[in-house]
């Protein structure tokens, strides 16, 4: 198995990215988060899965190494190969899908491309344990500062932190403000 890929980028596509590795090209598929991070000609290091198919044998990494513990978690699941897995890595952050499913939201869960309430739910049902201790010792390192101020000042005021953090995942990512998220936050719990 390839755990890492280290060289140059050749290319950048859509879905991928064409590593040379001391003359040899490899086509590594990755996420669109971990496609904006590099530009051609850079020097990166992919974590990387190897997926071995009776007709194919194909390599997916990533940047970061969340996002791969995350791929490596999705595919397990039944009805998520690793195109789905990577339409969900390139649609949200780890942090926040990891919050998702833990949390049990399956409504911003269908609101993922392809995925849709019998996909969701089965997302939560066979991802939720095993994202669980991930979720409490990593995601909250990972959501940005503000978003942290928000939590905190919310669940000092008595909400419960689940509750909060669901209604913080279903905020855009453009709100970056900490009174503004508090005060989107306040309209969500009390609806």
């Amino acid at each position: 198995m390839i755990s890492f890929i280290k060289g140059r980028v050749e290319k950048c596509g859509q879905d991928s990215l064409h590593i040379d590795v001391n003359g040899v090209g490899y086509r590594i598929f990755t996420s669109v988060a971990t496609i904006g991070k590099v530009k051609k000609g850079q020097m990166v290091k992919l974590h990387t899965q190897m997926i071995v198919r009776e007709d194919s044998i194909s390599l997916y990494g990533f940047i970061e190494e969340d996002e791969l513990f995350l791929f490596e978690k999705l595919i397990t699941v039944s009805g998520i190969g690793p195109r789905v897995a990577l339409g969900i890595l390139s649609g949200m952050s780890p942090a926040s899908f990891t919050c998702l499913v833990v949390d049990g939201n399956v409504e911003q869960l269908m609101k993922i491309p392809g995925i849709g309430r019998k996909t969701g739910e089965r997302l939560i049902l066979e991802l939720k344990d095993k994202l669980d201790k991930y979720h409490n010792e990593y995601a909250y390192e990972q959501i940005d500062d503000n978003r942290k101020e928000a939590l905190e000042a919310l669940v000092s005021l008595g909400f419960d932190a689940a509750h909060v953090r669901r209604v913080l995942s279903g905020i855009g990512e453009q709100e970056t403000d900490t009174a503004q998220l508090i005060k989107l936050c306040l309209k969500g719990l009390k609806s």
